[in-house]
């Protein structure tokens, strides 16, 4: 037999409007030249969603010359049956809903490189903090947290490898957008809509602008766009603290959009939590794709025991 000297594998990431495929060296731990990004109406027909992502996939291995990857890991939003491969989302994908999109998108690779080659799903917030564990910011640490800031709060919980979604050291199912906090509920006061309430609050008027352009305006020197994003930090570290002093991480690691304004929350969210390594992230979008990846011992999530 043939011994391929660098083995891959082939992840994907699936967004709400976009599907990223790209081949991941697993020796390096890093993904390789090649990737494919492509736009998706996620209003589409379930044929039409499966197609695209099935064609994006093939796309990425397009010209490669080391045959099948050793297997497949994809990154797709909740709620989602990893273990049946099959969509429960309605507020996106609704054509997916009930759809087995393993068998969807196997019967998609009929007769190509990519016929018969294991697949596997995982949560994309999970997956950002495997990959993050396995090739990223926490690479060597043996527990992380993951923190993923966008419009919305993503979480992820790894300890030795696995997902850990279950047990007393964690929120149910993983999650911290939903757990109390505040009067409300963490997703309220920590993410991208947060920094433009904050923001708006402020200034006392109605005033549009994206977390991004609040970052803007905070590098340019706006004091209440700098303070927006210092509230953010204490209110992480707020929503944080219970499950840090549960969980007991060597590192937190934070990505998502958002967390492109590290330097107007990084001070706040380590004061409200000394002594804990806080990473920003150190591949953004790729940390998915190295966290599908690195799904290949065919168990993910575990219950924590300890």
């Amino acid at each position: 037999m043939t011994r391929i000297e660098k083995p891959y594998a082939l992840a994907l990431d699936i967004g709400g409007g976009h599907v990223t495929a790209a081949r991941v060296d697993l020796h390096k731990r890093t993904v390789l030249p090649g990737e494919v990004h492509r736009t998706v109406d996620p209003n589409a027909s379930a044929d039409a969603l499966l197609n695209a992502w099935a064609a994006a996939a093939l796309e990425a291995l397009a010209g490669d010359g080391h045959g099948p990857p050793a297997r497949i890991g994809i990154a797709v939003p909740s709620p989602f049956d990893h273990a049946a491969g099959v969509s429960w989302m309605t507020h996106k994908f609704v054509a997916l809903h009930g759809v087995d999109v393993r068998g969807g998108l196997q019967d998609c690779w009929v007769g190509t490189v990519l016929d018969g080659v294991p697949l596997t799903f995982g949560n994309d917030a999970d997956l950002f903090t495997l990959g993050e564990w396995w090739g990223g910011a926490a690479r060597g640490t043996g527990r992380v947290i993951g923190v993923t800031l966008g419009t919305g709060l993503g979480s992820g919980f790894v300890a030795g490898g696995l997902v850990i979604t279950s047990g007393p050291d964690v929120p149910p199912d993983g999650e911290l957008w939903n757990v109390p906090y505040g009067g409300g509920i963490a997703e309220d006061f920590a993410s991208g809509q947060a920094v433009r309430r904050a923001y708006q609050s402020s200034r006392h008027e109605d005033y549009s602008a994206s977390a991004a352009g609040i970052a803007a305006l905070a590098d340019a020197g706006d004091m209440r766009a700098r303070a927006a994003y210092a509230e953010l930090g204490t209110h992480l570290g707020g929503i944080l603290a219970p499950w840090v002093a549960q969980f007991r991480p060597d590192a937190v690691v934070f990505g998502g959009n958002v967390a492109r304004a590290w330097k107007h929350f990084q001070p706040t969210l380590e004061a409200a939590l000394p002594g804990v390594s806080c990473q920003l992230t150190t591949h953004f979008e790729a940390s998915a794709l190295l966290g599908a990846a690195a799904l290949g011992n065919g168990k993910l999530h575990s219950e924590e025991r300890t």
